[in-house]
């Protein structure tokens, strides 16, 4: 009896409280899923994004594959030019359309409109052979070109391209070479000889008379509406500090006497030429042509108006460059509107017509220089 009741005294009764146990699998499964989100999410941070968030990939810009073009100079003309190279200080000589390449590079940007481009080479090479038969290069009185543009025209070595196009070189190289050589050749004339073939970057609306910026009226450089211009500097803006543009006009211009006291009523716009430009600008005691103002101030143009403020003067310009001949500026904008080179060169040049050179087999006397045989520009009728 005292065994057996022993044995049972020494036997534990354990009790499962359900509700507890199933808590705390649930607070344990909870813990796991957790842990496994974190770890998930540390490992692939981009999964955490929806699709909206997704950042879009970075595409280049395909390059354009240059347009088909036959560059061989010796298939057009032979006729060759003295080209000086300050930077190099020697002169080289070389074929005209070869050189022409590099000007038409240099002078009007390869992204606008081809036909505007082979304008752009008829003009550079007209303005060439116009300048060779009037003095050539002054820079090198040894040359007969050179590629200063404060002497002749911007001109763009090869290395100088690929550095200014870089991947698309290929293809604005391209557009460069067929301008050149679509126009092989062709130059202006007027009455028979080569003209003065001056341009500019954007022309502010209307092109201007030659004799209101230089000293002659040239019948081919007229004021012409360029009502569409696409590129270069449309407007500017130049900025003074008073005391500074008081400095300026009297260092430049003695007679003026401008002092800071009533500077308003001694800054007058006195007259216009009908392009809109200013013709006459009264600086203090003094008067100074719009094209005196544009060298003072380095302005853009000649087309301005003054603001002052209560402590600035600022000059607002339209249009960049003289704007006498073809604005290229113009010249794109008639392109994209359908108009082709020869079009818009008449234009602009009012007069003259596109011929091909003939019988140029090198430098000196020919058709060029109006000596006989000399073609005649079917506009000659219309000399004005």
């Amino acid at each position: 009896m005292s065994k057996r009741k022993r044995s049972r005294k020494e036997q534990k009764v354990y009790t499962i409280h359900w509700p507890i146990l199933l808590g705390l699998t649930a607070l344990l499964v909870a813990v796991v899923l957790l842990m496994v989100g974190v770890v998930r999410a540390c490992a692939l941070p981009g999964d955490a994004l929806t699709a909206s968030e997704t950042p879009e990939p970075i595409i280049a810009a395909p390059t354009r594959s240059p347009i088909p073009v036959d560059v061989n100079f010796t298939k057009v003309h032979r006729t060759t030019v003295n080209v000086f190279f300050p930077d190099e200080g020697e002169i080289r000589e070389m074929l005209l359309e070869e050189y022409l390449m590099g000007v038409v590079s240099g002078e009007m940007p390869a992204s606008y409109s081809l036909e505007a481009v082979k304008a752009q080479a008829v003009a550079a090479r007209t303005y060439t052979l116009y300048s060779i038969q009037h003095g050539g290069c002054k820079t090198n009185p040894k040359a007969d070109i050179c590629t200063s543009s404060s002497c002749c025209q911007t001109y763009n070595s090869e290395k100088r391209e690929h550095d200014k196009w870089g991947a698309q070189y290929a293809y604005y190289h391209s557009v460069i070479a067929k301008a050149v050589m679509d126009t092989a050749g062709e130059v202006m004339l007027y009455n028979g000889k080569v003209i003065d073939a001056m341009y500019h970057g954007a022309s502010g609306g209307w092109t201007e008379n030659s004799e209101n910026v230089y000293t002659n009226a040239i019948p081919y450089l007229r004021s012409v509406e360029s009502a569409h211009e696409i590129g270069s500097r449309q407007t500017g803006q130049v900025t003074f500090d008073r005391p500074a543009f008081v400095e300026r006009v009297n260092g430049a211009r003695p007679n003026a006497h401008m002092t800071l006291e009533n500077l308003e009523s001694q800054i007058k716009t006195l007259s216009l030429y009908p392009s809109g430009r200013v013709e006459k600008l009264q600086l203090g005691e003094d008067v100074i042509t719009g094209k005196t103002a544009r060298k003072i101030f380095g302005l853009d143009s000649a087309m301005f108006t003054v603001e002052l403020t209560d402590t600035q003067v600022i000059f607002h310009t339209k249009g960049f460059g003289h704007g006498v001949g073809m604005s290229q500026a113009g010249a794109n904008g008639m392109a994209a509107d359908g108009a082709d080179y020869k079009t818009i060169l008449t234009h602009y040049y009012t007069g003259a017509a596109d011929r091909r050179i003939r019988h140029l087999s090198g430098r000196g006397p020919g058709p060029l220089h109006g000596g006989p045989g000399a073609p005649r520009s079917f506009f000659a009728r219309k000399k004005r």
